[in-house]
């Protein structure tokens, strides 16, 4: 029983001082994806470890996705609302284009540090009226337990939030 007591701890110590020194950081590299062109011709992944956020024609047809709502303010306006909660989500922005209203995020899991991959896009509808185009997707391994989903649809409350709750019928 001693023997298991002091194997758990050494692996348990072992675990901390490589999780806390940012080795598993360079142990799971993120990679670089291609740039994401929200399209129906869109390429997804085999596996289900991606969620989509999508409005109008703009994505593929997928079982992973959510309907974006429109927002009653400019895209350029949503684009400023989406780089605020871009802060607030603890990942590295790898990607900023003002042009295209395009911003993607690398993330890492709390505890194994996993590295997500987070495109958030800001399209115009009409006049001052604009939806979020998203794409999160997991590096490593064929599912994500549903935390891309939940991931989007926290972007999607803060973005309804940020923007006072200005999104059309």
């Amino acid at each position: 029983m001693m023997v298991i007591m002091w194997f758990i701890a050494v692996v348990g110590l072992t675990f901390a001082g490589v999780r806390f020194s940012g080795l598993l950081d360079s142990m799971l590299p993120p990679g670089e994806p291609e740039i994401v062109r929200f399209s129906p011709e869109m390429p997804l992944p085999a596996q289900p470890n991606f969620y989509l956020v999508c409005g109008g024609n703009r994505c593929p047809p997928a079982i992973r996705k959510i309907d974006s709502p429109v927002f009653q303010v400019s895209a350029s306006q949503l684009f400023s609302r989406i780089e605020e909660i871009a802060g607030t989500m603890g990942g590295k922005v790898t990607l900023r284009n003002a042009e295209t209203l395009h911003l993607r995020i690398v993330l890492r899991s709390p505890v194994f540090r996993f590295p997500d991959w987070v495109d958030l896009q800001a399209v115009p509808v009409e006049d001052n009226t604009s939806q979020l185009l998203a794409y999160s997707r997991s590096v490593y391994g064929a599912a994500d337990l549903g935390a891309n989903k939940r991931r989007l649809k926290r972007v999607l409350s803060r973005l309804g939030e940020v923007t006072q709750g200005k999104v059309a019928n």
